[in-house]
This record gives C-alpha cells, structure tokens and sequence, in this order.
C-alpha cells in the first residue's frame, strides 16, 4: 500500500497513536531520557531467545540484547529504579524506550500507555494511503501470434500470445480488487515507426480507474487489437515513450509507474539493450519514477532482465523463468491462465513505496538540548508489542538474523535506512502498527559487531 507523509506537530507524550513518531525526548535532566541503550547496562550481544545468552544473562525482547536479571518478579509494581518484569522470565530487568511499565518508577522516564516513553515535542507524520496510476504498453507485433476478441466469461479461443494476453489483460482489469485508487493508461507498441517516444503521449486509452465493466473502452481496445505489427519491435520508442508520458501526466500525491509487456528483443531504432536500460534508468534518476518489464516467450530473458534492473524494479524470486533467482524482471510465459495477472498484481504491489527510509531532517532535539543523532533511537509498536531495532554502521553490515537500521550519511544523517529484515517486518505490520524515532534518549541502542 502506498503511503505518503502528511505532517503535524503536537507536545504529547513520546507514544501515540499512530503514524511516524520523530520524538524529542530527554530533556536537561540527564536521568529522564528516552531510556535507550544507556538503561541496559551489563548486556551482550545480540539474542530473540535467552537461549542465546550465556547464564545468567537473559534475553531482553525489547533491545534483544543480552542483560543481566536483577530481582525475581511476578509483576510490575515489584520492580523499580527504572526496571521492569519480564514475566516470560520472572525476574526484573533494566527497561528502555518502549519497555512495558505499570508507572515511572519502571522506566528511565515516563510511563504513557503501559510502555516506557518521554515527554516532548512529537512531529507526528501520518500515515496515509495514496493512489497510483500505470501506463501499461503491450507489444502489438505479429510474432504474438493469432489475435481473438474478447468474450466476458468465456475462455481464450485461439492457443496464442495475443489471444492469452487478450483474455489475462481484460479479465484482470475487471476483476482487479487494488488496495489504493488505481489507474491505468494503455498504449501498444510499435503502432508508428516512431523511435522518440512522441506517439506515445497522449495514450490510446487515457487514465482509467480500476476495476473496468467488460464493455469499458479500455477493455474494448485491448479486444480490438489485431497483432499485426509492421514497425518491428520498436522497444526504444516504447521505453522513450512511457517516460515522456509518465513526466508529462504525473499527478502530485500519486505514484505513476510505467509497465512494458513484450515478446521479443529489440529490431528497430537503436538495438543495443545497455542503450535501452540507459534510457528507463536515466528516467528513474531524474524523477525517481520505475518502469517494469513484463516478458513473454520469445524474447531473450538476460536482456529483459537488464531492463527492468535499469527501470528500478526490486528482486523478487518468482516469475524469474529460466533466471536463477533472484531477478527483477517477470516471466509469463505465453500468458496463458493466471499468470499476466499475477505478475501485474506483484508489480502493483511492489511499486507501492515501502516504509523502510524515514527523513530525519526534521528532527529536532528536547528544548534547550542541541540535536545529538548519537542519542537517536527507532521503535516499532505493533499491538501491546513493542520492539526498539538497533543501529549498525552501514548496510554491508545489517544483519540476516536481526533487525536493525543505519545512517545514509552517519557524520550528517539525512535518512534513517531500515534493514531488509526490519524492512520485511515493518511492511507486513501494515496499519496500525507505528514506527517511532526518538531525539534525546540517553544513547543509541546498537548492535556490536
């Protein structure tokens, strides 16, 4: 699901309920800060079970770090001076930021809504879906093979890549169920000798919301193609197409992507494939917009594949074809039964922005403190869990077993970056479950390595 960032500001207390949290906690009392690593004193690497641990130490779920247990416990109120019970263990243990709680005498400051948190100033960033549109351009050469018309109900009555296409494109842009408001532009490719892109803008079929009624005008376009090609497979035209197009039609607070369907290499206009991926890869550097690559039989798979690695696509280990995966391109094959469907809703879903890269240029520290991003710690809370994900040095070393983030620039950081682990976890927490980044904690919970 696509979310973009709308943005308030509010003095509340450090947990809330939802949406991206960047917390000035602290204070000038050193002793009432966020309550990070500078509460877990004594503990040693990095665990998920206290198996993991070398007795006595347990592990700590919050930090999943290794500590030292203090006192025995069966609740709360037994523990104080800023420790707290874990009760999968019974024994007091140090708390830090997002730590269960009873009241303040658990926590290195503040108690809010059963879990250890700070007074200051939030910059609370909401969560919010927001829509996107496709530019969908199909490969309309006779190397498609016999074309059909479309019949709603009925199955394909021609065993062809054109007739496959016919029926998997009409039947999903009917039936498509989309997250977010979504719609989708259609064009075919090599319908004029032109290599610059320039037929391609304004589309056959304009920005249509999804999902169509059988006698739509986009549906009736996808039935009415003949597959007879003429021009040859003009893929730079397609390509210097849909980034014209999608410069010239982008919307602002929606998403365009640009999705090119093909069954063959390129014979017509400039052929050379690293060329091609030059062209999508400069269109994705300039305006950050992705274009994917669909491949059907017939076109070679290592060419494809540089493609929609230029377009911006990410790994994904189905739909590779004879690739070993991971690869970023999707393999349909002929395009027969489920298959074009199941790879445009991949692709949907995939160019929804994920939130795994969190601006912190906004950031700012506890009044009267200067900001210290060495004091900067990230919470995830989903449900009555919460869970603090520690810092590394850089991606090369985000762990496989752990989840963790990094600095894009650790001497002038301008984005926390979430590991792929921590990416993963955070995109499957869906709503609901909020992602906390907190200014003026005692330290920066990190994992030694």
């Amino acid at each position: 699901m696509i979310r973009t960032l709308g943005f308030q500001t509010a003095r509340n207390a450090c947990v809330v309920i939802v949406g991206w949290i960047f917390m000035g906690c602290g204070g000038s009392d050193p002793g009432a800060g966020g309550g990070g690593a500078g509460g877990t004193g004594g503990s040693s690497g990095g665990c998920t079970v206290t198996a993991q641990c070398v007795a006595p130490q347990v592990c700590e779920p919050v930090t999943q770090t290794c500590v030292t247990p203090l006192a025995s416990c069966t609740g709360h109120a037994e523990c104080t001076g800023g420790t707290y019970c874990e009760v999968t263990e019974n024994v007091c243990l140090p708390s830090s930021l997002g730590a269960p709680c009873a009241g303040p005498e658990n926590c290195n400051g503040e108690c809010v809504d059963g879990f250890c948190g700070c007074s200051g100033v939030a910059h609370e960033r909401q969560l919010e879906t927001s829509p996107l549109d496709i530019y969908l351009v199909l490969d309309r050469t006779g190397s498609m093979g016999t074309d059909c018309a479309y019949v709603p109900g009925a199955s394909p009555p021609v065993s062809s890549k054109a007739c496959f296409a016919t029926y998997a494109l009409a039947d999903y842009l009917i039936e498509v169920s989309p997250a977010v408001d979504t719609t989708l532009a259609f064009n075919v490719m090599s319908l004029s000798n032109d290599c610059t892109g320039a037929s391609y803008d304004p589309a056959l079929i304009a920005k249509t919301s999804l999902p169509v009624t059988s006698d739509s005008a986009l549906v009736q376009r996808i039935s009415d193609e003949n597959f007879s090609g003429g021009y040859g497979t003009r893929i730079e035209g397609a390509l210097r197409g849909i980034a014209n197009y999608a410069v010239n039609n982008e919307v602002q607070g929606r998403e365009m992507i640009g999705v090119l369907i093909t069954d063959g290499d390129a014979t017509n206009c400039n052929t050379n494939n690293t060329y091609l991926a030059g062209i999508i890869a400069d269109h994705l550097a300039n305006t950050g917009m992705r274009t994917f690559i669909i491949g059907m039989e017939g076109a070679s798979e290592d060419k494809l594949e540089e493609l929609a690695a230029a377009g911006g696509a990410e790994p994904h280990d189905d739909f590779c074809g004879g690739l070993t995966p991971p690869c970023h391109y999707w393999n349909v094959g002929d395009a027969s039964g489920d298959v074009l469907a199941n790879a445009l809703q991949a692709i949907s879903e995939q160019a929804v922005p994920l939130p795994c890269e969190i601006d912190v240029t906004g950031l700012t520290p506890p009044e009267g403190e200067v900001l210290d991003y060495g004091r900067v710690n990230v919470t995830l809370t989903q449900g009555e869990s919460v869970t603090t994900i520690p810092q590394v040095g850089s991606p090369a070393v985000c762990p496989a077993d752990q989840l963790a983030w990094y600095y894009d620039v650790p001497a002038a950081p301008t984005k926390i970056n979430l590991c792929p682990n921590a990416c993963d976890t955070v995109t499957a927490a869906g709503d609901g479950a909020k992602l906390n980044v907190v200014a003026g904690c005692t330290d920066t919970v990190i994992i030694v390595q």
